[in-house]
């Protein structure tokens, strides 16, 4: 591209209302699995056994360890803000009484957020992290099923994570719970 061309070319960030409005028109169909992150839509690969079964497996140990103390939810929408809204594989969420019927979870709704990555471990990492972390969402896991490791990352700010951990053992994994609630992911790996 000339440097005329470079100058004058605009670029269009879709907002979540319009993409929002193109899954309702038909343009973005059911059988697409997409999510919006800094308004560009981002096509998800498919889902693996590996990461479908990690997924399973994660939301049964959580929804035991917290109870009623978190709503769990699973591949579900999360409004970063007018430009994101990504879908990770596990959100745990404030109790709300609508449930989140009324819309989509916001930073400040989150606890948790969880991403299960095979093939999607440098797009997982070096994009959603960072945007989860600029949104404010308190504490991100990366489930990294390649090299058999779980991330924790705590302390979010405009320049990413700044805590972050792998813990050795994963028999009482700390959850960001008053009271000293954990979780026993020792069948992880």
């Amino acid at each position: 591209m000339s440097a005329i061309a470079h100058t004058l070319a605009r670029v269009h960030r879709l907002s979540v209302a319009d993409y929002h409005r193109m899954g309702e028109t038909g343009i973005l169909g059911p059988e697409l699995r997409t999510e919006l992150i800094d308004g560009e839509i981002i096509e998800m690969p498919p889902i693996g056994h590996p990461h479908a079964g990690t997924v399973k497996l994660l939301a049964n140990l959580l929804k035991e360890a917290v109870g009623s103390a978190a709503i769990l939810a699973v591949q579900d929408p999360v409004w970063l803000d007018d430009h994101s809204e990504p879908l990770p594989d596990i959100a745990l969420l404030r109790p709300r009484p609508d449930y989140y019927r009324n819309g989509h979870p916001g930073p400040a709704d989150v606890l948790l957020l969880i991403e299960v990555a095979d093939s999607s471990l440098r797009y997982d990492r070096e994009v959603k992290l960072p945007r989860y972390a600029r949104g404010g969402i308190p504490e991100a896991w990366l489930v990294d099923l390649g090299g058999n490791r779980l991330h924790i990352y705590r302390a979010p700010g405009a320049n990413g994570y700044a805590d972050a951990s792998r813990p050795a053992d994963l028999s009482k994994v700390p959850l960001p719970f008053a009271g000293g609630l954990a979780v026993d992911l020792s069948a992880l790996f």
